[in-house]
């Protein structure tokens, strides 16, 4: 390893459970930055559960002021684009000087700020790396949603529109950003401007997500994630309205389950008939979905690389997954997952899994030995550290 930073990650909040992809890969993130011998720090709108830093070494804790408390600390130096994008996004001033005088405070190296409408928190840093943790490019990811036939999706033209200027506005403010894909990082050089990228696919737990022994339900399959999330949505508007009506026409017992949070009412439209079922708000779907034959990922829309996939994997979880589902993946044909384009293709791979229990059993072993080897999060800090390093030896300079 290289030299041992202080890094400040700056989050709005760290929930518990951990309901968003932001909120998995900055926890693990930190947590194997810790194991590398790096410092972290944590300033967050209120205190974690403690559930939600469980296992997380934390040098240095802080949460922001309230609304409207007098601000202290380094005063923000903004353009004109980009106090724009503070008030679009509502973020107070007092908040903003306080990451600078945390990251003052803490003696950080470097500050993370981790999500989409952070990017002003780096205002007030003076004289830190100062780093992004987008994991998305968020221009391509409302792209990615546009249907030119559907009058609803239109509206994604828009947000790509104002989430590319909001990039591109910040970039001067940016060291180092953190995507999940080579796809992302493409994105992120195109729309932003940003040349100091770097990949750091998503890891998993596996321990935490091994699998588990317990009764099958019978020609199930099921799928999860948040969803109030545009691509999670669409994935399940295609998979229920396009291959779920010939699935039941070969298995009329066939059951689907959707597990998640904050359930739009696009998603609830679905349920509730033909098999399909909703089951929001678990704070454990490891033995949930261990109950499954197979689980499906849909993806029609969406970059990154998705967290589920990884977990289902490591669950030791037979897949059916789009090419989609993939992107940013390493190595994917090791992984035993049955790829699926037409609806028929996919009524054939759940019919043949659901039938045979020996392929279940091979494809579930392949998924759990391949995310093992591949989709570590120790691999994904060592790659965000040598980058920090670079910066900052040019930052000394």
């Amino acid at each position: 390893m290289g030299i041992s930073m202080r890094l400040l990650f700056v989050k709005d909040s760290l929930s518990w459970p951990r309901s968003s992809g932001h909120d998995v890969h900055c926890f693990h993130m930190m947590q194997a930055l810790t194991r590398l011998g790096h410092e972290v720090g944590l300033l967050t709108a209120a205190d974690p559960l403690p559930e939600a830093v469980a296992g997380l070494p934390l040098s240095f804790q802080r949460t922001f002021p309230k609304r409207g408390e007098p601000a202290d600390g380094p005063v923000p130096n903004y353009r004109w684009l980009q106090r724009k994008f503070q008030g679009y996004w509502g973020i107070d001033e007092n908040r903003v000087r306080c990451v600078g005088q945390s990251a003052l405070d803490m003696g950080a190296d470097g500050v993370v700020v981790v999500g989409l409408n952070v990017l002003p928190y780096l205002g007030a840093v003076k004289g830190k790396l100062r780093v992004w943790y987008a994991a998305d490019e968020w221009a391509w990811h409302h792209t990615s949603q546009v249907r030119l036939f559907q009058r609803h999706t239109w509206g994604e033209f828009k947000q790509a529109l104002v989430k590319g200027l909001y990039e591109r506005a910040y970039r001067s403010m940016l060291d180092r950003v953190w995507v999940v894909t080579n796809a992302d990082r493409r994105a992120m050089r195109l729309v932003a401007g940003v040349r100091g990228i770097d990949v750091v696919p998503n890891g998993v737990d596996a321990e935490h997500f091994k699998p588990q022994d317990v009764p099958q339900r019978e020609r199930s399959c099921t799928f999860w994630g948040r969803l109030d999330f545009g691509p999670n949505v669409q994935a399940l508007e295609w998979f229920c309205g396009k291959v779920w009506p010939r699935v039941r026409a070969a298995h009329p017992d066939a059951t689907f389950t959707v597990y998640g949070f904050s359930p739009t009412p696009a998603v609830r439209a679905l349920v509730g008939r033909d098999g399909i079922e909703l089951i929001p708000d678990l704070p454990d779907l490891r033995p949930a979905v261990a109950s499954h034959q197979v689980v499906v990922f849909p993806f029609v829309s969406g970059g990154g690389i998705k967290n589920k996939f990884l977990e289902a994997a490591a669950m030791g979880k037979p897949i059916v997954c789009s090419s989609v589902a993939l992107n940013g993946l390493r190595s994917p044909s090791e992984s035993g997952t049955r790829l699926a384009k037409s609806p028929e293709d996919w009524a054939g791979a759940l019919s043949e899994l659901w039938s045979d229990a020996g392929k279940r059993a091979a494809a579930g072993t392949a998924a759990r030995a391949w995310v093992v080897r591949h989709h570590s999060w120790d691999t994904a800090a060592r790659t965000a550290s040598e980058g920090l390093e670079q910066s900052l030896a040019v930052l000394k300079k």
